[in-house]
């Protein structure tokens, strides 16, 4: 059954039947050359790092089929998407607050692996099988189908990505996580619920071409709500600033705050799921108690108490019965895939399903800062323990410098217990290490554009302690 169609990819439901679950199927409508093959397998790696995250959705595998089209196979998300949430439902202030402080945490697992998300909204929320909210349709996968790149939503998009015509960092992210929770209260995106006069029963490009010239034009609109607690709305409108600079600095800031309006207003507060930060801030943990609010399906608050990776998703076993279920889908499913729509409403991947091309999603234009040469890999890496073997120094170089260059690094195996955690962009070329106590400390450096493409491939080195 197919679940939808976007511009460069189709989306199917099908069953596994060992483990006996559904998984969603993403396949790509064209065929990927041999440079576009490597990208779609590094970035498809690269993403399956974060849906470990209980608020991600998981990546179960992926490959290329015997005709040489990319798939990936997804955790199905049977709750269907926030976008048809709304068309009939509202959260309160306080569930609202739930929510955003679950995605913030993702959100911020994603930047600090250097992936940025680009087109966050209603759509892309899914509402998997334990009712939780899970992002999902990240913009790094947009070009891993062999698309020229991602595409944006006006009515979500931050001035400076509407103003420059794409691109986006994790400042636009956080601007678009906030007018996601403002719509969650209102139904509408900021600049719609303000100004529906101004915008008439324009359709299409046309409300487009309005609704871009409005959140250019002007000021950031207010909820105009009683029971929206100030507290909250200050919130909202410090993570929308028009200037990327009055933001807040991370997604994980915006969540501390999100954290302490609702324990001032609410008097509890949800945990924020980061590995390696704490749950709730040392400032408000003395009073703060776990959240009771709820997700649109009713979620007991217990779910907070989970830890926060997921159950492993493949065992031995299992691990054997995706590969049978991807085999058959390779050589069996795929070059005969049904191409009508099935009887199924939601969407399993938000924006790039909603059988439109990503230059018709509300007349958006396609994200003009990803182009499509290939990013290389960084020369020369190599790592050396100082005389003591207290640190650890390891230096690159950038065959193909360009403006907005990073560098992506992290630990990578051997190299102690909280390897997963240490990882970070620089913009230089070498980094200081202080090692674990182990034989050697080994990690992988990807060059990050300042469109946030990557590496086809990661370089990685060692250093050997004396």
């Amino acid at each position: 059954m197919q679940l939808g169609s976007g511009s460069e990819a189709d989306v199917y439901l099908y069953r596994q039947h060992v483990p006996n679950r559904k998984v969603a199927i993403k396949i790509s409508k064209q065929k990927l050359d041999s440079q576009v093959a490597n990208r779609f397998r590094s970035e498809a790696d690269f993403m399956g790092q974060i849906s470990a995250h209980p608020y991600i959705l998981s990546i179960y595998g992926s490959g290329i089929t015997a005709t040489g089209h990319g798939y990936t196979v997804f955790e199905y998300a049977p709750g269907g998407n926030f976008k048809a949430f709304l068309e009939h439902d509202r959260l309160t202030a306080d569930q609202m607050l739930t929510i955003g402080i679950d995605l913030a945490s993702a959100l911020f697992t994603a930047h600090r692996k250097g992936i940025i998300h680009r087109d966050i909204k209603p759509s892309n929320i899914l509402i998997n099988a334990q009712h939780m909210p899970m992002l999902a349709d990240f913009g790094i996968a947009g070009t891993i189908y062999g698309g020229p790149g991602v595409g944006f939503t006006v009515a979500w998009a931050p001035p400076e990505v509407l103003a420059n015509g794409g691109g986006g960092n994790e400042a636009s992210d956080i601007y678009s996580l906030g007018a996601t929770l403002f719509a969650m209260v209102t139904g509408q995106s900021p600049y719609e619920y303000a100004f529906a006069d101004e915008l008439g029963d324009s359709r299409g490009k046309e409300r487009a071409e309005r609704l871009q010239s409005i959140i250019l034009a002007k000021p950031l609109p207010a909820f105009r709500r009683p029971d929206i607690p100030a507290p909250v709305e200050r919130v909202l409108h410090r993570a929308m600033s028009p200037a990327p600079e009055d933001r807040y600095y991370s997604a994980l800031e915006f969540a501390r705050d999100m954290q302490r309006a609702q324990l001032e207003m609410y008097g509890h507060t949800a945990c924020t799921t980061i590995k390696g930060e704490m749950d709730i801030p040392a400032d408000v943990a003395t009073n703060a108690r776990l959240a009771t609010t709820t997700t649109p399906a009713t979620v007991e608050s217990s779910r907070r108490s989970l830890p926060w990776t997921k159950p492993p998703v493949i065992a031995l076993a299992a691990l054997a019965a995706i590969v049978a279920v991807v085999s058959g889908f390779v050589f069996l499913i795929a070059p005969n895939m049904d191409t009508t729509s099935g009887d199924l409403t939601m969407q399993i991947l938000g924006s790039g399903l909603d059988n439109k091309t990503s230059e018709q999603r509300n007349g958006d234009a396609p994200d003009s800062a990803v182009v499509s040469d290939s990013v290389p890999q960084v020369h020369g890496l190599s790592g050396a323990y100082n005389a003591a073997g207290t640190k650890a120094t390891f230096s690159w170089t950038n065959p193909d410098p360009r403006d907005g260059d990073a560098y992506a690094w992290s630990l990578v195996g051997g190299t102690g217990e909280r390897a997963s955690s240490r990882s970070a962009l620089t913009s230089s070329t070498s980094i200081d290490i202080d090692p674990s106590g182990a034989a050697q400390t080994c990690i992988k450096v990807s060059l990050i554009r300042a469109d946030r493409r990557m590496s086809d491939t990661p370089a990685m080195a060692c250093a050997i302690r004396p």
